[in-house]
């Protein structure tokens, strides 16, 4: 049964990671996902008498890349 073990590498949206990618592809780094984290939400909601309205905006602040290697 093969055994791994994993690493996360977390980036901004606008950073370009092709480089990075490669490099841990050369070490023998599997990538497995990549999935965006840490929403920022900002903006108004209100909620009143089971109402609710408002205004927000969302953005994600990172992304996260998911290895995994073999051992």
């Amino acid at each position: 049964m093969a055994t791994f073990k994993y690493k996360i590498v977390e980036f901004a949206p606008d950073q370009k990671m092709e480089k990075a990618f490669n490099d841990l592809g050369k070490d023998g780094w599997d990538l497995v996902s990549v999935t965006p984290i840490g929403l920022k939400v900002e903006g108004d909601y209100d909620s009143t008498h089971g109402y609710g309205g408002g205004e927000t905006l969302g953005r994600f602040e990172k992304i996260a890349a998911y290895f995994k290697k073999e051992v």
